[in-house]
């Protein structure tokens, strides 16, 4: 789609989410983490509903990851969209039980924020999956690498590091424009563009 229609779609789901939750932060053009502290009942079947409203209204399929730190949700939104036949689209990983299982299954290197180079020094350390790094100690984590992957960590062991607001992109804008390839003397180019 062009960009403006993304744009234009981006919004669109972004205030339905809004409608939905009691706090919200856009990270990206297709992502949002929402605060969903006071809403009660069953919380996937209330991610199903965010996804059921938002392919009515836009016709986009999202996946809906719920967890208790933003790193989990992000893990519970992956396996959600890997296992869509199986979770609906809507994953809760609040559940020791269920956090455990999608960490013992989910390889490090699908862990948000873990880079290609990244995931080679930790698989150097016998760390390849969610639950090898949700496990390894902190300390040692931040003193070889840096304190952004020892927040995963923390994050994946369930210790909240980033708070909703925290960690979003720098707001950038994007200009499309199109060149001509040699200085224009007239109008007509312009306008037969």
């Amino acid at each position: 789609f062009p960009f403006h229609i993304n744009g234009d779609m981006s919004e669109r789901v972004m205030s339905i989410i809004e409608s939905m939750v009691p706090a919200s932060e856009v990270y990206s053009i297709d992502e949002a983490f929402a605060g969903l502290t006071g809403v009660p009942g069953d919380l996937t079947a209330f991610g199903r509903r965010i996804r059921a409203n938002i392919l009515k209204c836009t016709g986009i399929p999202v996946g809906v990851g719920i967890g208790p730190t933003k790193t989990l949700a992000k893990l519970a939104n992956h396996t959600a969209k890997r296992l869509l036949s199986y979770t609906s689209g809507a994953v809760d990983i609040c559940d020791l039980h269920n956090r455990n299982w999608v960490l013992r299954n989910t390889a490090v290197s699908e862990v948000w924020g873990v880079g290609k180079k990244m995931n080679a020094h930790l698989e150097a350390m016998n760390i390849r999956t969610a639950m090898d790094l949700a496990t390894a100690d902190p300390r040692t984590l931040r003193e070889r690498f840096s304190v952004v992957i020892e927040k995963t960590a923390r994050e994946l062991a369930g210790t909240s590091c980033l708070e909703l607001g925290e960690a979003a992109p720098p707001k950038q804008e994007i200009c499309c424009s199109r060149m001509f390839g040699k200085r224009l003397t007239t109008i007509q180019p312009i306008k037969e563009a």
